[in-house]
């Protein structure tokens, strides 16, 4: 076995092999949106954009962060250069036995044709998921992650294209007619629709109306998903989802060569292109424009992997399964200020006399938040941006002359876990996507001016793989 790091092995070339990859035009046939919240006062609004000139059915997946259990699912159908738009907002939950308790509704004013969606007046999120785990409160579905699926294009000229199309009055020609082609899960015109062929891209932005601060993403597209299946499934039916991926996984290394894998699963395929061994990125902490800093990590394909099974076939590279409250996996997190400055324990001991070293912290849910604070500064009960109560909490390093900010390292790799395909490849670490959120506050500013901001930094990642020379 000889170790690839940051492509030192070549398995193939890019565009020989028809496999899942990410997309590096950020367009493809399914799109990841790595978190949604309604907590903390905040709203978001998303988009997906249809930019070819065929009409597409969509699936629309949206996923709870504990587990990843499905909360809402629906149908689009995007004509040509079509945009479709929705937005996210807290509400108290009407669903019997869970009413008043805190929830989210899915609102939207656009016209294109979402059958049996209910719109304006807002389609609540669903809490049959969850009503068996220990948790089933609706707060639960308040944050997670999304996924849109392309199902199938439209053929021209039919009559599912014909209901779909937008008039000069930019309307869709007759939705109703569309809906009533559903019947008994059947679809009336099933021969209209095509195999997928891409072009769809997205975007999100999460929304603090109170102090005017948005954080904003584009969508991580996926390409050749699919292979030659036409998948398209009746609105209420939450498949499609990741787990109907091709057999095959492509990752690009940094010096251009290709990792090219065979799967016996298509979440596995997705994990394999999601997968990083470390991740890196940035935290603001300064006092004097009470910076806050907290990171998103979602894991989109853990679902799959912790709720169908004990075995490690099925579980790797996740360590545990979902026992009804978490399914946690402990990574290694190394802070550094922005003069190099990391904590120093200043413990000097010796053996059997040394105390144990404190444990490492877990990442426990699907789409998880770590949150950066000072040693000298009180944590709340929620995370002070995306307002989470079930969050990471890390402290800057507690050195005297350490400046408030700086960096992070996250190690996801474990030495007796990993994510090993058919033809024995070994990737370290785990499936992961997700960002930073940093948000300012200038107290300095000139009276009357506005002075609170919002960033969003993508995480960058570390591939590793091992594999046969």
């Amino acid at each position: 076995m000889k170790k690839i790091i940051l492509g030192l092995i070549f398995f193939g070339y890019m565009g020989q092999v028809e496999a899942v990859h990410k997309s590096n035009n950020r367009t493809g046939q399914v799109l990841i949106y790595p978190y949604y919240t309604v907590n903390n006062g905040l709203d978001t609004i998303y988009s997906v954009v249809n930019t070819t000139e065929h009409t597409k059915a969509i699936k629309v997946n949206f996923y709870e962060a504990s587990n990843g259990a499905n909360a809402l699912t629906f149908n689009v159908y995007l004509s040509a250069y079509d945009v479709w738009t929705g937005v996210l907002v807290p509400v108290s939950s009407e669903h019997e036995g869970h009413f008043g308790e805190a929830s989210i509704t899915h609102l939207t004013t656009d016209t294109s044709c979402a059958p049996f969606l209910r719109r304006r007046l807002g389609q609540e999120f669903l809490p049959e998921n969850i009503n068996g785990d220990h948790n089933a409160d609706m707060s639960r579905l308040r944050e997670g992650h999304f996924v849109i699926l392309e199902m199938g294009k439209v053929s021209y000229g039919s009559h599912t294209y014909a209901f779909t199309d937008h008039t000069v009055t930019g309307i869709p020609a007759d939705c109703n007619e569309l809906e009533a082609a559903w019947d008994n899960n059947q679809f009336a015109y099933a021969n209209e629709i095509s195999e997928p062929t891409g072009g769809l891209l997205g975007s999100a932005s999460i929304i603090d109306v109170s102090d005017g601060v948005s954080f904003s993403y584009d969508a991580i597209a996926l390409e050749n998903f699919w292979g030659e299946e036409i998948v398209h499934t009746a609105p209420e039916n939450p498949e499609p989802d990741l787990s109907f991926s091709m057999l095959e996984s492509k990752v690009l290394m940094p010096n251009g060569d290709v990792v090219v894998s065979n799967w016996d699963s298509g979440y596995k395929a997705v994990s394999a292109v999601l997968m990083q061994s470390k991740i890196i990125n940035e935290n603001v902490l300064d006092i004097p424009i009470n910076g806050q800093t907290e990171w998103v990590v979602t894991m989109p394909t853990k679902y799959f992997h912790t709720n169908f099974g004990s075995s490690q076939a099925v579980r790797f590279p996740f360590s545990s399964e979902w026992n009804g409250m978490n399914s946690c996996d402990e990574f290694i997190p190394t802070i550094w200020d922005r003069e190099e400055q990391l904590e120093v324990t200043g413990i000097v001991c010796t053996a059997p006399l040394c105390p144990p070293e404190p444990p490492n912290p877990n990442f426990c849910k699907t789409s998880n938040v770590l949150e950066f604070y000072l040693p000298t500064t009180d944590l709340l009960s929620r995370s002070k941006v995306l307002g989470t109560s079930e969050r990471v909490t890390i402290a800057s390093p507690r050195v005297a002359h350490a400046t408030e900010s700086g960096w992070g390292r996250l190690i996801l790799e474990k030495d007796d876990i990993s994510l090993t395909s058919s033809d024995g490849h070994v990737y370290k670490g785990l499936p992961v996507v997700g960002f930073a959120v940093q948000k300012y506050f200038n107290a300095n500013a000139q009276p009357g001016l506005l002075a609170k901001y919002g960033s969003l930094f993508v995480h960058k990642g570390i591939l590793e793989v091992d594999g046969d020379n």
